[in-house]
Order: C-alpha cells, then sequence, then structure tokens
C-alpha cells in the first residue's frame, strides 16, 4: 500500500493519474496494491484513476480552420502566422480527450505522467491547458517501468510548477515553429515551381542533402591513382619474417590521406631499401572486445535494415506491436543504449524467461557487469529491452520475431564474456614515415562463440595480414624485398536506410562552422548513441518515408538515391532551411525559453525573419525536372503506400494515379489470391485495407463460414496479402485496442 498512500498524500483525495502512453499507465496500476479492472483504457483502484494518452492527442489547427481564405494557397497571404495558435484533438482522438477531461472532474489533483524529458511534459500539459484545468498538479518523473523504480518515483513527486511548463512551453515552440517552417517555405516553393506537393521542413530538407551530396560526389567522383609501399623482413634470430606497410608522415600525402605520384613513392622505397639493416620494435598489447550494447531504436532499425533488409518503417511497426500487443519488449521509441542499475539487479529472473522463450540457452554469467548498465546515460528511456511478459511466442509473425530474438540476443551479450584478443605491433622508424604490422591472436571468443553482430554494431578491429609471434623488445631485421602497388581512389559508397539514420543521429561531423557543430553536439551530450542529431527516434522513419513519397528520393535495392526532382529541390532551397544549422540555433533559443529568457514568439519570429525577404526575391528563373505532373481529378479511395499520391477506382481495380512515372501499386480485382479464397476486392474492402492495413473477410471453410483477418503489405511496390486467425479475446483486459477494435468488427461482420 505504500504507492497509494503515497498518491493519496495520506488522505481521502481522489487522484488521477494521467500517463504518456498504455504501457506506462499500466505499469503505474500494477504498483498500486488492490485490484482494479482496465475498462477503456481508464484503471480505478480505490480512490486513484490511472489512465493515459496515445502520443499527442491534440495538433495545431490547420491554415483554413483559422480562416476558409488559406484553403487556396497564394503568395499574397503568406507568411502565414497567427497569434494565439490553437490545439484541438487529432482525428479520432476526441473521444479520448473528452473521456480524460471528464475524469478531471471526478478527482481532486492530477498527476503529471509524462516522459521526464521536453516532450513528454509537453503532451500532458498541453491536456491540461486544454481542459482549462484550475485543479493542482503533481509531477512525476518515471525512465523505468520497473515496480521499484517506479514506487521511487511517486515517493518523490512535485509541483507542476512555472519551471517544468516551461520545459513544456520549449517542445510546444519548437512544434509551432516546425509548423511555420512547413506551411510557408512548402506554400511558397509548390507557388513558385506551380507543382503541388513541394514539401520543405527543418529535418526533412538537411536530411535530403545527405543524400544528395553523397549521391553527386560519387557522380562526380574522379578515379585518382595513389601508391602504397610494402615490405618484407627477415629476423634471423628467432627465425621470422614479417610484411610491413609505409604509414607516410601527414606532410607528406597529397590530399591527406594518399600519395598520388608515382614517382615520390618509388624515390621513398629507393631510400627505405638502400639501408636494410634497421631496428624493429615489438610491443605486446592485450584487449577486450566488449559485446555491442542493447539497442535502441536508431541502431536497431539500422540493424534490421543492413542484416534483414527491413525498411526503418517496417522495423519501427514492429516494435509498436511487439510492445502493445504482446508487452514482449520495453519502450521501443528510445534513444538511449543504456539501462539502469535496477536493470542488472533483475537480469537473473529476466533472462532465463527471455531464454526459454527463444528455446535457447546461453551460459550467462550474471556476474558480469556490462558498460551499458549505468544510470547516468540514461535519459528519459532506456535501452529496448525483453520483459517478463508471458506472451505466445508462436503468435509472432516471422518478422516480427527476427525482430524480438534481435533485441533478446543483444541483451542476453551484456552477460557473456568479452573477446580476448593479443595484439602484437611491430615497427621501423624511418624519416619517411613508420614501416607497421600488426598480429592479433584471439585467445578466447568469448560472446562471439554464440553471436556474430553487425560489423557496425561490433567494436571488433580488422584483422592483420601479417602473422608474427615476438616476445616484446627490439630486434635486428634486415629489409629484403619491396612491393609498389598501384591503387585507385573509390567514391562514398551510397546510402542505405540503415547508414542514412545512422548519419542523421550524428550529423554534425557533416558541419563546417564550429560553433554550430558544437551546439548540435552539446544538445546531445547526456545522449550515449547521438551525436550531433537532427529529428528523434519518433520522426526519423517518417521523414524518410515522406521523402520517398515526394519523389525527392527512391530505393534501388538497399540503396536510397536521390531523383533528379530531389537533387533540383535541394539547390534551389534557401540555405537556412536545407542545413542543420536551424535545429542548433532553435536549441539554443528552447534553452532561453526553459530559462524564462525567451517565448514561443521568439523562436516564431526567428523563422519569420528568415522566411520574409523570400517573398520579395525574383525566382523566375527557378525550375525542377522529375516526374510527369500528375492531374487527375478521380475521386481518391485511399492514399497509396509506396509514392503517396492518391489511389483511384477503374474498371480492372483500385490503382496509383502515379502509374505514369512508374508506381506499381494496385488492388487488382482479379488477383490471383483474392480468386484463391472466391473473393473480389470491392469499394469498401479497397478503402479498410488502405486505411488501416487490414480487413475483416468471410470465407467459406466446408460447410462453415468463418472469419479472419486480411492483412495488406508491398513488396517491391506491388501489393501482398496475407490472412491470419483473428486473435483470441483476452478477458483480462489487457488485450490490445487494436485486438478490441478486430473483436467489435467481427461482431458487425
Amino acid at each position: 500500500m505504500y504507492l497509494f498512500r503515497i498518491v493519496q498524500r495520506r488522505n481521502s483525495m481522489r487522484s488521477l493519474i494521467i500517463a504518456e502512453k498504455p504501457e506506462l499507465g499500466r505499469a503505474i496500476a500494477a504498483a498500486i496494491d488492490g485490484s482494479g479492472k482496465e475498462v477503456r483504457g481508464v484503471i480505478r483502484k480505490q480512490n486513484v484513476i490511472i489512465t493515459w494518452a496515445y502520443g499527442h492527442l491534440l495538433r495545431l489547427c490547420e491554415p483554413d480552420e483559422y480562416d476558409g481564405k488559406y484553403k487556396k494557397w497564394k503568395k499574397e497571404d503568406l507568411p502565414i502566422c497567427f497569434e494565439n495558435w490553437k490545439l484541438v484533438p487529432d482525428g479520432n482522438k476526441k473521444d479520448r480527450v473528452e473521456q480524460i477531461m471528464a475524469l478531471m472532474q471526478e478527482c481532486d489533483q492530477i498527476i503529471h505522467a509524462g516522459d521526464p524529458d521536453d516532450e513528454g511534459q509537453f503532451l500532458i500539459d498541453e491536456i491540461l491547458d486544454y481542459a482549462q484545468n484550475e485543479k493542482p498538479v503533481k509531477r512525476v518523473y518515471i525512465n523505468d517501468n520497473t515496480p521499484a523504480n517506479i514506487k521511487k518515483a511517486f515517493h518523490d513527486l512535485i509541483d507542476n510548477d512555472e519551471k517544468l511548463r516551461a520545459v513544456g512551453r520549449s517542445a510546444y515552440a519548437r512544434a509551432v515553429a516546425d509548423y511555420v517552417v512547413g506551411i510557408n517555405y512548402s506554400r511558397l516553393f509548390s507557388l513558385l515551381l506551380r507543382r503541388k506537393g513541394m514539401s520543405v521542413g527543418r529535418v526533412q530538407s538537411p536530411t535530403l542533402g545527405l543524400i544528395v551530396m553523397r549521391d553527386e560526389a560519387i557522380d562526380h567522383h574522379v578515379k585518382q591513382k595513389y601508391y602504397e609501399l610494402h615490405t618484407g623482413g627477415h629476423i634471423a634470430e628467432p627465425d621470422t619474417s614479417i610484411r610491413f606497410q609505409l604509414k607516410p608522415k601527414s606532410d607528406l600525402l597529397d590530399d591527406g590521406k594518399h600519395i598520388l605520384h608515382r614517382n615520390i613513392m618509388e624515390d621513398m622505397e629507393r631510400d627505405i631499401m638502400a639501408k636494410p639493416d634497421q631496428k624493429v620494435k615489438i610491443d605486446e598489447k592485450f584487449m577486450d572486445v566488449k559485446p555491442p550494447l542493447p539497442f535502441n531504436l536508431a541502431k536497431l532499425q539500422a540493424h534490421m535494415n543492413a542484416r534483414y533488409g527491413f525498411d526503418l518503417s517496417k522495423t519501427d511497426q514492429i516494435t509498436q506491436t511487439l510492445r502493445d500487443r504482446y508487452q514482449a519488449i520495453t519502450y521501443n521509441r528510445s534513444d538511449s543504449q543504456y539501462l539502469k542499475e535496477e536493470h542488472f539487479q533483475e537480469a537473473d529472473k529476466v533472462l532465463p524467461h527471455v531464454m526459454s522463450k527463444l528455446n535457447e540457452q546461453y551460459p550467462v554469467d550474471y556476474k558480469l557487469h556490462s558498460e551499458c548498465f549505468n544510470d547516468k546515460y540514461v535519459t528519459a528511456h532506456h535501452a529496448i529491452i525483453p520483459t517478463m511478459s508471458d506472451f505466445n511466442i508462436a503468435q509472432l509473425l516471422p518478422d516480427e520475431r527476427r525482430v524480438y530474438e534481435e533485441i533478446c540476443r543483444y541483451y542476453i551479450m551484456q552477460f557473456l564474456p568479452p573477446i580476448r584478443k593479443r595484439q602484437l605491433s611491430a615497427i621501423i622508424k624511418t624519416e619517411y614515415g613508420d614501416l607497421r604490422a600488426t598480429s592479433t591472436y584471439v585467445l578466447d571468443e568469448g560472446y562471439k562463440k554464440y553471436f556474430t553482430p553487425e560489423k557496425e554494431d561490433s567494436q571488433e578491429e580488422e584483422e592483420d595480414d601479417s602473422r608474427f609471434d615476438l616476445p616484446k623488445g627490439t630486434y635486428p631485421i634486415q629489409l629484403v624485398s619491396s612491393e609498389l602497388q598501384e591503387k585507385e581512389t573509390n567514391p562514398p559508397k551510397r546510402y542505405t536506410q540503415a547508414s542514412l539514420i545512422r548519419d542523421m543521429t550524428s550529423i554534425a561531423k557533416y558541419v563546417q562552422d564550429k560553433e554550430i557543430k558544437d551546439i548540435l553536439k552539446k544538445k546531445d551530450k547526456d545522449k550515449k548513441g547521438e551525436n550531433g542529431s537532427i529529428g528523434t527516434s519518433a520522426t526519423r522513419s517518417q521523414i524518410v518515408e515522406t521523402l520517398i513519397k515526394r519523389r525527392y528520393v527512391e530505393m534501388k535495392g538497399k540503396n536510397i538515391i536521390s531523383t533528379q526532382l530531389g537533387k533540383d529541390f535541394y539547390h534551389l532551397l534557401p540555405e537556412e532551411i536545407k542545413k542543420p544549422d536551424l535545429t542548433a540555433k532553435w536549441w539554443v533559443i528552447q534553452e532561453d525559453i526553459k530559462e524564462g529568457n525567451a517565448d514561443v514568439k521568439t523562436l516564431v519570429d526567428s523563422v519569420l525573419e528568415a522566411f520574409v525577404p523570400h517573398l520579395k526575391k525574383d525566382y523566375s528563373h527557378l525550375r525542377v525536372s522529375g516526374e510527369v505532373e500528375i492531374d487527375d481529378d478521380r475521386k481518391a479511395v485511399g492514399i497509396c503506400p509506396v509514392c503517396g499520391n492518391k489511389i483511384v477506382e477503374n474498371s480492372k481495380g483500385f490503382g496509383c494515379v502515379n502509374y505514369r512515372n512508374g508506381c506499381k501499386f494496385a488492388l487488382w480485382k482479379e488477383d490471383r489470391f483474392f480468386q484463391s479464397i472466391e473473393k473480389e476486392v470491392t469499394l469498401p474492402m479497397a478503402e479498410k485495407l488502405l486505411k488501416d492495413k487490414y480487413c475483416l473477410v468471410k470465407l467459406k471453410e466446408g460447410e462453415q463460414e468463418i472469419i479472419k483477418v486480411l492483412q495488406l503489405g508491398v513488396r517491391n511496390g506491388r501489393a501482398v496479402y496475407r490472412l491470419v486467425d483473428v486473435p483470441k479475446k483476452d478477458t483480462s483486459a489487457k488485450q490490445s485496442d487494436a485486438e478490441a477494435a478486430l473483436h467489435a468488427e467481427q461482431k458487425k461482420t
């Protein structure tokens, strides 16, 4: 009853706890003694009511919701900006907002349980403000859903005072500023180019820039010959041969990396080989190669893209299913790869459960304290790890299982020994640089006996060509051979979704302005795994999806490549919008907002100050090439999941209006799959599939009629289908909202 007493402050006050997401709300409820049944997203326990949001329940109003004149895009109406920015319930979330507002009327105090970051503060504050709440509000910070941590957090309740609300306003200011950028720059360039749907964004445009600049570096790459010097040396006592490579001094390199002139390298070779009798120094060091850290979302997305070819949004969606439907993993959109010390204490319970789920056994050592267990590096969330959920792993779809297994294995690796190596180095000093060789011996394979992480995830170094084994010391050596190797410079590699998301988390390395670079890094100083980033774990996959839908980039195999439209559009954008500088400058203002030295208007004014001059410039010369304009006034059945254009009905099915530009997506009425189940795609079915990616269908099984879930997917730009059983109804009140909706539809069907 300890937590209950804290919440109640030992009196009869009725408290309403509003969590940011269902997972946290249910965890809080579980930490409070007593029974309580979940009904429509609400759990009641004595005088405590627990409920939750589903991310942001409110959105900023569209311009035409302020004034109908903005429905028609006109340059003379720009810039669009409002003194008071209105928030309204987002889409189908109106009922949820009204439900929470009704619960507020039942309570004496409210406990704000948003995530412990600026976005989490804003997310609950906006609900309270929309409801015009005047009741006292307490704040609880929970960054770990373990019962012990929840109880401790409620012991440290504080007032949701003006200082905390200022933190929320900084996130609100960023949302408003992003909105102002989007509506003004997007409208301006759509009008200037006489082309609908030209999309501009603070994160989107610099991300496009990464891809465009990489592609142009490849396109403009001119191969250059460069030269390496390799020598062979022999030690008489003990009888040992070593192969060296010259590492020239930096001032000798022509391009900072290579020697490009053969005659220069030949001169070096001649001088070095003219002195065959040399001294070589042998050093020895022992290294422990630790296992890779558990995943945050960006690392997991990159890993699944590299290993299985999953696009970013697919991994994001699967983790959401694993968390919401099965409670199989912890919070999925984390930006941290670190765990709380409490997780270390719980490992002896979690690991056996996980290994049993996988039907695998590993010689884990519960005394091994991985570097991932560090309270200091846990931000608003901790790394993604498996839970103690008792779900049926056989219910997972194959791709869901792959994601779950990778999350589990990267957690298991924290309790396996490191790879133990002995590395020998051999160095001969010359006037041109060092002749170097290394020889590495694996003494213990450690975790690699059981797992082989992706190269990007592993801390292992490249193995060496030369093999020798000598005690430490200095030895006389005779150079007996030399080889001058001619090689060619290679262009950079094309971006994959995996490498793109890695660069989005460390874009500062491409920034030339030292001040901006330092600000970007300072912004992420407490985030291990992010180093000068743009976007968030929750938004990056959406950004990449938008670039594909706008046809600024396209997928060719695993590579993501800018289109001519994307290149043209990026280059005509103003400098202030296509660099990551904006994220850095906004962050500085947001910090001032937190301190009470600035407000939302300050940030919006900085956007308008940069935008307004563009209204007076002559942009008559602007042109973009690329795909054919789409002019189709037929009624939309839905949105194409491949390119983002509308789907319309025709005699053969429901196809994308962008087919002339190569989009292959369609729901064919006489598709072989539907013929096999004796069904035809109807208009309501098509609308449902395009909106929700599933629908219910009645099928005949012998003499009986059964109901199945028909799932829609995309493979190589075409529609694919899958039939699965309707999940069994969960009477324990733990079923997901999605499953509840399915049962409601089943009843109607």
